[in-house]
């Protein structure tokens, strides 16, 4: 789990470096479940070299937090409960109940169904946001659900992908 996160922060960036986070790279992620994030704010043009934020360290309760609300929302679309799974979204940018339904329709033909879902003590800051990586384990190998948190808690980016590592067991 230690070297998921570093693996994540830069396609974090760029999602949040674009106005659409559905243009970020995930490395070999079905069918990402994503949703406009808020632009974050311009960088001064007085700074030039703090063009691209710095991730810092989020506290274990921001990491937390964030994690438990990514939990609670897998495990609602584990259980088929896509507009529960809604309500946990930031509402400038909740995705519909048959987007998350697709998505994970997509997720789970492709790596069979889940059979556990972790937990996350570390996070990371970036821009304003929280950012954190929850393993998954379903039949046919492990998966990380990959989120952003706002100021608010609420989730505002939602992207599957195989865990950093995975690929390379065999």
């Amino acid at each position: 789990m230690k070297q998921a996160i570093p693996f994540i922060l830069p396609a974090m960036l760029l999602a949040y470096g674009s106005v659409q986070a559905q243009t970020a790279p995930a490395q070999q992620a079905p069918q990402p479940i994503q949703q406009q994030t808020p632009q974050p704010p311009p960088q001064p043009a007085a700074q030039p070299s703090q063009q691209a934020a710095q991730p810092t360290p989020a506290s274990p309760e921001q990491a937390a937090t964030c994690g438990g609300v990514v939990n609670k929302t897998v495990t609602a679309m584990s259980k088929g409960d896509f507009n529960g799974a809604t309500q946990s979204f930031d509402p400038n940018g909740k995705p519909s109940s048959d987007k998350l339904q697709q998505a994970w329709d997509a997720l789970t033909k492709q790596y069979g169904n889940a059979k556990s879902i972790g937990d996350t003590k570390k996070g990371q800051a970036v821009q304003g946001y929280t950012v954190v990586l929850v393993p998954m384990q379903f039949d046919k190998g492990q998966v990380g659900a990959e989120a952003a948190c706002g100021m608010n808690g609420q989730l505002v980016m939602l992207r599957f992908g195989l865990m950093p590592n995975a690929s390379s067991k065999s």
